[in-house]
């Protein structure tokens, strides 16, 4: 009984053992030349990224391409390095085609989103409303221009945050770029009190505009009286500057002014309010 169970173990062992033999000569092989084709693949494509990163072509593509472009360059090695071990491993290429047909449908219907903000950022490469480091508002953000992805794109507002939206909305937004043209209009509505003398307010603006550096003097600057209701003289005020120095100009305008109305002592505005008591 002893030597037959013995011989029974002996007998599985032996056919285990070639079992074990056969995939270590043909499919272990395989397997061993697929995990290295996998790893120095994947290292050779970080080494072809970098390099195509340090090309003349890469720097040439500019801001706005070179993150998509960095993308898809990535993507392209790896998937021909997976295509390689899946042909060293000897499965057939149409079996895993289909495979990833139908599974790409799959993520299409449950991926519409990301699809959707991948068409934008192709509309936005394309169309170009707007480029990196211009200063844009779009769905009620505002900042300026930090990278365009291929799903997102990047926003640093003035109070230093980072604002991610997705292409998708972003494409299809009313978008104001501020950074297309080299120079921008600062707007402002100046208040004086209604007993002031309108030519000598106007005087006084033109004064101030004149005394700032950061104006320009072409286009002419627009300073007129726009209404006098509310028991205030408002004048409308227009200068023109560099994009860049709009803010810049913004503010020093509004302190110079309310200086300069001190120092002239011109009437202050005041808010006229009507009080009527029923007896």
């Amino acid at each position: 009984m002893f030597f037959t169970e013995v011989g029974i173990k002996s007998g599985f062992l032996g056919k285990l053992l070639e079992v074990l033999q056969d995939f270590a000569m043909h499919s272990g092989l395989r397997l061993i030349a697929a995990v290295l084709t996998l790893i120095i693949g994947f290292k050779l494509a970080k080494w072809i990224c970098k390099a195509f990163e340090r090309g003349k072509a890469f720097k040439g593509l500019g801001q706005d391409v070179q993150g998509i472009a960095r993308g898809t360059i990535k993507f392209l090695l790896h998937l021909i390095v997976i295509v390689l071990v899946i042909a060293i491993l000897g499965i057939p290429l149409a079996s895993v085609a289909t495979i990833i047909s139908s599974a790409a449908v799959a993520l299409g219907l449950a991926l519409q989103g990301s699809l959707s903000n991948l068409a934008g950022g192709l509309m936005i490469l394309v169309f170009k409303p707007f480029h990196v480091g211009h200063f844009i508002e779009a769905a009620g953000f505002s900042g300026e221009v930090e990278t365009i992805g291929v799903f997102y794109t990047a926003l640093r507002t003035l109070d230093n945050r980072r604002v991610v939206l997705p292409n998708a909305a972003l494409s299809n937004a009313n978008l104001v770029n501020f950074s297309v043209y080299d120079t921008r209009r600062v707007d402002l509505t100046v208040s004086a009190g209604i007993s002031s003398d309108s030519e000598v307010v106007k005087a006084i603006i033109h004064g101030v505009i004149l005394g700032e550096k950061l104006a320009l003097l072409e286009p002419e600057p627009f300073v007129r009286l726009n209404d006098c209701t509310d028991g205030k003289l408002n004048f409308t005020v227009r200068v023109w500057c560099m994009s860049e120095d709009y803010f810049t100009l913004y503010n020093d305008l509004q302190e110079d002014l309310r200086e300069a109305f001190v120092q002239k002592g011109v009437a202050p505005a005041l808010t006229k309010m009507e009080l009527h008591i029923d007896k």
